[in-house]
């Protein structure tokens, strides 16, 4: 069966709503799409276009069908099929956008092997590609990180906050230095990050850091940066560092006196109780 056939087994909505799902053709569609390997997926993706450029419902309806079918148990051997040959239509030259969808179908089912492909987008300021990169990378794992290393030097703007968030996700502790730089920087959000990182790698070495750090934000910077400074004390009270807890926590009694921050204060008492 040729891919146009195949498509019409996915329905068009009546008007915006889909109304009707043949589920059972459905299945048989997303067998047949896993069936013709390459070449099914590449005619599929080709006839996907840039919103508003065309009608492409069929098309990313089956490729959104086929990624959450192959991602069921038992199907590791589809899994990988498809998501090598959807990751290969990145290199294609096709509009940002339409390698946003896919980067977003990668999320779903891509391993490892497909992180290479995924990768360069890393960098990529235009349609949100570099959110969705780096999404895609997180749910993959840990074996990832490796890419986001090498992208955070070269990251500017928008792209560079979301690598280094994707650094903490994955809670790189190779990335310590990347982190205490970040809590310098002269953007909040950067600044933000570099603490939450420190803060999910449990660094106990940079307490005093992440205290300093916070007590000089203001205003919403200081809410998000004194919480972060608890979940560090938390995270390393969860590791057995009672020392680096306790210095957070009575540093929060000391400098948290304002009438609006009573809560911190309550806060810090019971994790000192915790800690007798």
């Amino acid at each position: 069966m040729n891919t146009k056939e195949i498509l019409k087994a996915f329905p068009q909505p009546d008007g915006k709503i889909l109304r009707t799902i043949n589920k059972e053709a459905c299945e048989k569609a997303v067998e047949q799409i896993i069936a013709g390997g390459k070449k099914t997926i590449r005619e599929i993706v080709d006839l996907v276009v840039e919103p508003g450029k065309g009608e492409d419902i069929q098309p990313r309806h089956a490729l959104h069908a086929t990624a959450i079918r192959v991602g069921g148990a038992g199907k590791a051997k589809e899994r990988k099929s498809f998501s090598a040959n959807l990751a290969d239509t990145l290199a294609d030259d096709r509009p940002k956008a339409v390698k946003g969808f896919i980067i977003r179908q990668l999320q779903i089912c891509a391993g490892a092997q497909q992180a290479d492909a995924i990768a360069p987008f890393l960098n990529e300021p235009d349609e949100h590609l570099y959110e969705y990169a780096a999404q895609a990378l997180e749910a993959i794992g840990t074996e990832t990180v490796s890419h986001f290393r090498k992208a955070y030097p070269k990251a500017k703007g928008a792209p560079r906050l979301t690598i280094l968030q994707g650094l903490g996700v994955l809670r790189d502790s190779e990335s310590k230095d990347a982190f205490r730089d970040a809590t310098k920087d002269k953007d909040l959000e950067i600044r933000l990050a570099g603490l939450w990182g420190l803060m999910r790698i449990a660094s106990g070495e940079d307490v005093d850091l992440v205290l300093s750090q916070s007590a000089k934000e203001s205003g919403w910077g200081r809410i998000k940066a004194t919480a972060y400074c608890l979940e560090l004390a938390e995270n390393l009270e969860a590791k057995g560092s009672k020392k680096g807890a306790q210095a957070i926590y009575l540093n929060i009694k000391k400098t948290r006196t304002a009438k609006n921050e009573d809560h911190l204060l309550e806060s810090a008492d019971r994790g000192l109780a915790r800690l007798k």
